[in-house]
Order: structure tokens, then C-alpha cells, then sequence
């Protein structure tokens, strides 16, 4: 039987259109809140009652609808915001496709209260399955408010697919949240089930909307962004690192005043933290780019949530290197409150590198930049090469001529002041607190104790050299000088075929590194050559922890893989229960004040954290 084409009904195009716009209260909310924004809103109240389900209101005091707009508000396509093709590509308004409120109206019984400033009296109508079936006059102050009740009455099977009142009310919690935050110069009120949950100030203050929204115990962590590149700029706030999540949910990004999602701007974010956190912890942020309407496009997605940047390279690096720089420019130590061994405080330090050539930027700039360590020496491995080739008494005693050795590289290593290459009264760091530590000893074999003024420091030896290596072999990636060494006997190495695959591909980064691989039958390579930055080659089970490390999420990110592998290699740091000598200790807090970054291992554990003499008082009981 031959089907002919027809125009479809207009109650069932709008519920098609429904199912595009409205996929859960939680999207009534957002189309709503939009709206109110866009009509100049300084005062917004939200309220729900069963999860949005039943019961949604949304009221605002904004320009309102003019009285002879209102049937045609709620025909699809009919717009305020767009007159124009070229406006499409322009857009500055959250909404412009006209079709919210035919969609809303379709699958729900909606009333409408709205007034302008220039009339006396307000309208209000009632609407059932998109249809006005009641119009009158009332009055109201000037603004809308939309009232939506018995959401997919009509659509069953929409209804049936909602989740549980708690989930679907976080979701709509999410909605609201990011909306005030996104417009903090509105007063947001949002009430759940007749309790008021919150009511921001709406005087522009993003900090203390964050506070009203989230609580002291995420904004006393914030660090906050404010940075310009040409005709982009951002602003926010990024967590330090004693705050982190198991998940990215309070990555929130703002493009222009709109919440957008972007896979891009995530891995930015997340890459900007790397060797700053542990593994599979993630920071939070609250960031506001401003970039001009038309280097972007918004019309990618119905509901506007992704859009598209037109120079997506710029907008990355100019992200990653604002963070980044914010983040070690900061202090990152610690301060651990023994009176709870949960609770983890950013104290204020005499810290303020003012270093702009960070190394690991190359990592997003792909670019070559000078050292600004000087490679005359590096008494840390110098040291820890002698030990590991030397016969010990007990495990731990250095002998006479060694240590002697020793004492000479300490000697040499001070008369060369190891820093960066700023002089000590642009670089404070170094005097204030690596440089001014009296060292008490080591404990557990583990950590080295250390006090300056009224503070005892510990510090972790094992992430403090790891961190020290890392430094040293990325130093060397940059400028192209890791050593290799020719190995007598060349390693034959069997690989499954996904791994040889892996490391074939990404040859010529493990050239960079200092490794020379062949292939050597169907799933055998020969590795010839090794990096001998660490004062010995490569172990055979070494290298196929690097190969298994490429794992599926950085494969195709030769930042990542490069990281990773550097990572990985650091490994042949000085390990816990390693018990150090003094002058070892000495060497080790030398070196760690020439780096970038002191304050975390590669792989995100804090390298150092304080503890202050009131704190140890109170625990005697001596305030």
C-alpha cells in the first residue's frame, strides 16, 4: 500500500518537538529560567514540588509578554530574540528557537500571569495541550510567571521513563545551580516541596554566590582567575589542590553568560592538574570565558548546551597556561590540623614565584624552552648513583671515601646557588622556606622532619626525589638530551599484538626518550638502546610497564603519552624505608627548591605538608 506524504497535525508536530526540548522537568526548568533571564530579570523565584512532576513554578520581574503576543508566544518558531539569518550567528541571548514554550504547553496543563511596564494590568491564561482555553485580566506586578503542572499528563510513556523524586529533583537542584551561578547579578530564590533551599544576593559576587550555593568547605579552597588574551578573557575560580572529587560534576564552564558542556575545555582543565593530584581525583572550577558572539556558534544542539569555538587551539592553550600558572604560583603545601586528621586547611606562605617560562607547558605550547636549572650539576643523583654503587655496612652506612665525595658536591652545589634563573629578589621561595629549614632528622625511614619558625614541616623523601627526577628527565626531553646507553646485549622482548601495535605507533616518542626499538618477527621487538638518565639502563619488565601505561585514554594525546611515560620512569627514586644519611637530607632539600614545583610528586601526593606549633600545643594542651 503506497503511503502518502502529509503535514502533520500541529498538536502532534509540537510534542515531536517536546521530545526535543523537554526531556524532564529539570529541561522545563532550565527553557524557563533562560527565558526569564533573557527578558531582563534581576529577580528570579524557582519552586518545584514533586520532583517538578506535579508542580513548577517560575516567576520573574522582568519586561514581561505584551498582551497581544501572548497566543502567538506560544506558536512554535515565534521568537523575540531573532529576526534575521545573520542573527543566528550572532546570538546573544540564551534562547532563540521560539520553541520552549509551544513544546512545554503541549505536554502539560500551563498557566501564564505576565505584565509589562507600560500597562496597568496584567494577563493571565490557561492552556491545556498548547491551547488557550482561558484569558482574563488581573492584577500582578510587572514580569511572568509561568505555572506548569502535570508534566507528560498526556505523554505516558514519556512520564513512565522519569526517575525516582530524588533523582529527578537533583537534577533539576544541578539546573538551578548553574543557571544563578551563571547570571550572579540575579537574586535566585529556589524552594523544593515548600522549603526554602537557597536565595543568592544577586550583587554580582561570584565568590559569595558559590558560598551560598556550594558552602564554606569548597570556596575556602578556591583560588581565583582573572586573565585576558586578546578578545578573551576569564574569570572564576579554580580549586587548589587539597580539595579534590572522585568525579568532574563541579566542572561547571560558562561561555558568554551560557553553561556549556565541552569535552575540549574538561581535558584542559584536568590536564592543567597533572603531577599536581592523585590519580583519579579531580578538581573543581567555576569559569567564566568571555569570547566574542562571533567566534563561536551556539546553534549545534538543541538545547544549547555544546557549542562550537572556531579557534579551538587558542581558546585551549590560553586556558591551560592561565591555570597552570595560577596553580604554581600558589602555595600548595598543606597545613594538617592534628585536632582532625580529615580535615586539610590551605595555610597562607611567604610563596610567590613569579616564573612565566613554566616547563610543562610545553606539554599544550609542543615547544622547545631553556632550561632554568643549571646542568653543571646535580648532586641529588650524583649522590644516590654513588650510594646504589658502593658496598654499605648495614644496608645504610656511606663509606669514608664516598661520603667524602659527598661532602665535595654539597660543597660545590652551594657555591653554584642551583636556582632558576631569577635572581633571589624576584624569587622569594628559596629564602623563605627551603633555604631557612633546620633539619631534625628522619622518622620511619620515611619522612624527614624539618622546622622553621613557629611550623614543622614533613617531608615525604620518596615524592620529593620522584618529583626531582621527573623535573630532570622532562628538562632533558625538552632540550633533547637524554643520554642513551648501547646495551651489550640487546633485550628481545615478546608483546601481545595490541601492545607491539602501541609501541610502533609511537616510536618515535620512545626515541625521545632515549629507547631504540626494532621489530623482530610477528610480535617481537629488540630493544637496543635505553635512557641511562637514572644511572642505570632499563630493566626488560621496565619497559613493558611503559608500553602497558599507554593506556586506552591517552593513546591518541601525545601530551599524555609523553607525561606518562616520564611518570613511569621516575620510579627509580629513593624509596620509603631508605634510610638517608644527614648530608642526603641536605642535598634532597637542595634540590627541591630549584624546581617549579616542590610541592607534589608526579603522580599528585604532596611531596610536603606543615604542621603548626599551636597545633601541637593544643594537642598538649598548652592554649
Amino acid at each position: 500500500m503506497l503511503k502518502r506524504i502529509r503535514k502533520l497535525d500541529k498538536n502532534v508536530s509540537n510534542k515531536i518537538a517536546a521530545g526535543e526540548v523537554v526531556e524532564r522537568p529539570a529541561s522545563v526548568v532550565k527553557e524557563l529560567i533562560e527565558n526569564s533571564i533573557d527578558a531582563g530579570s534581576s529577580s528570579i523565584t524557582v519552586e518545584i514540588k514533586d520532583a517538578g512532576k506535579s508542580y513548577i513554578r517560575i516567576s520573574d520581574n522582568g519586561s514581561g509578554i505584551h498582551r497581544n503576543d501572548i497566543a502567538l508566544a506560544f506558536e512554535r518558531h515565534a521568537t523575540s530574540k531573532i529576526y534575521n539569518e545573520a542573527d543566528i550567528f550572532n546570538v546573544k541571548s540564551l534562547g532563540f528557537r521560539g520553541e520552549a514554550l509551544a513544546s512545554i504547553a503541549s505536554v502539560s496543563n500551563m498557566e501564564l500571569i505576565t505584565k509589562t511596564n507600560s500597562e496597568d494590568n496584567g494577563i493571565r491564561a490557561r492552556l491545556k495541550n498548547g491551547e488557550i482555553t482561558n484569558k482574563e485580566e488581573v492584577g500582578c506586578p510587572t514580569g511572568t510567571t509561568i505555572i506548569v503542572k502535570d508534566l507528560f499528563y498526556n505523554t505516558p510513556a514519556r512520564y513512565k521513563f522519569l526517575k525516582a523524586n530524588s533523582t529527578e529533583t537533583t537534577y533539576i537542584s544541578s539546573t538551578v545551580n548553574k543557571l544563578a551561578l551563571s547570571h550572579p547579578k540575579i537574586a535566585f530564590k529556589y524552594i523544593v516541596d515548600n522549603k526554602n533551599i537557597f536565595t543568592t544576593a544577586g550583587n554580582g559576587d561570584i565568590y559569595s554566590t558559590i558560598y551560598t550555593i556550594y558552602g564554606r568547605e569548597i570556596v575556602k579552597n578556591l583560588l581565583k582567575i582573572d586573565d585576558r588574551i586578546d578578545e578573551i578573557s576569564m574569570q572564576g575560580y579554580i580549586s587548589n589542590t587539597n580539595y579534590t572529587r572522585g568525579n568532574r560534576q563541579l566542572q561547571i564552564l560558562f561561555v558568554n553568560g551560557r553553561y556549556i558542556k565541552s569535552k575540549m575545555l574538561m581535558e584542559t582543565i584536568n590536564d592543567s592538574y597533572k603531577t599536581l593530584l592523585p590519580v583519579n581525583r579531580f578538581p573543581i572550577c567555576f569559569l567564566y570565558l568571555d569570547i566574542p558572539a562571533d567566534k563561536i556558534d551556539v546553534n549545534i544542539h538543541p538545547a544549547k548546551v555544546e557549542i562550537r569555538f572556531h579557534d579551538e587551539k587558542k581558546v585551549r592553550d590560553f586556558v591551560y597556561r592561565t591555570i597552570r600558572e595560577k596553580l604554581l604560583n600558589s602555595n600548595l603545601i598543606p597545613n594538617v590540623s592534628i585536632e582532625n586528621k580529615n580535615k586539610i586547611n590551605s595555610k597562607s606562605m611567604p610563596y610567590k614565584s613569579e616564573n612565566k617560562n613554566i616547563k610543562e607547558s610545553f606539554l599544550i605550547n609542543d615547544k622547545s624552552e631553556q632550561l632554568t636549572i643549571n646542568k653543571e650539576l646535580n648532586p641529588m643523583n650524583s649522590i644516590f648513583n654513588a650510594r646504589k654503587s658502593k658496598s654499605f655496612t648495614n644496608g645504610n652506612m656511606i663509606s669514608e671515601d664516598v661520603d667524602l665525595h659527598l661532602k665535595k658536591l654539597i660543597e660545590k652545589a652551594n657555591s653554584l646557588k642551583i636556582f632558576s634563573n631569577e635572581s633571589e629578589e624576584e624569587n622569594p621561595f628559596e629564602r623563605t622556606l627551603f633555604s631557612e629549614l633546620n633539619i631534625i632528622g628522619q622518622i620511619f625511614s620515611t619522612y624527614i622532619i624539618c622546622e622553621r619558625e613557629d611550623e614543622m614541616f614533613l617531608i615525604d623523601q620518596h615524592a620529593a626525589h620522584e618529583r626531582i627526577l621527573y623535573e630532570k628527565y622532562l628538562d632533558s626531553f625538552i632540550n633533547s638530551e637524554v643520554v642513551s646507553q648501547i646495551l651489550l646485549e640487546p633485550i628481545v622482548i615478546d608483546l601481545n599484538y595490541l601492545d607491539k601495535d602501541i609501541l610502533m605507533q609511537y616510536k618515535n616518542i620512545f626515541s625521545r626518550l632515549g629507547y631504540k626499538v626494532e621489530e623482530f618477527g610477528y610480535n617481537t621487538i629488540i630493544l637496543r638502546e635505553v635512557p641511562i638518565l637514572f644511572g642505570k639502563p632499563v630493566a626488560e619488565s621496565f619497559f613493558i610497564e611503559l608500553i602497558e601505561g599507554l593506556d586506552e585514554n591517552i593513546k591518541s594525546n601525545y601530551q599524555l603519552q609523553i607525561e606518562r611515560i616520564i611518570q613511569q620512569s621516575c620510579k627509580n627514586a629513593i624509596k620509603a624505608h631508605d634510610t638517608l644519611e644527614n648530608i642526603e637530607i641536605k642535598s634532597l632539600i637542595n634540590d627541591l627548591q630549584s624546581l617549579e614545583n616542590p610541592f607534589t610528586c608526579p603522580h599528585g601526593r604532596p611531596i610536603i605538608i606543615s604542621i603548626s606549633k599551636t597545633e601541637i600545643e593544643k594537642k598538649f594542651m598548652r592554649t
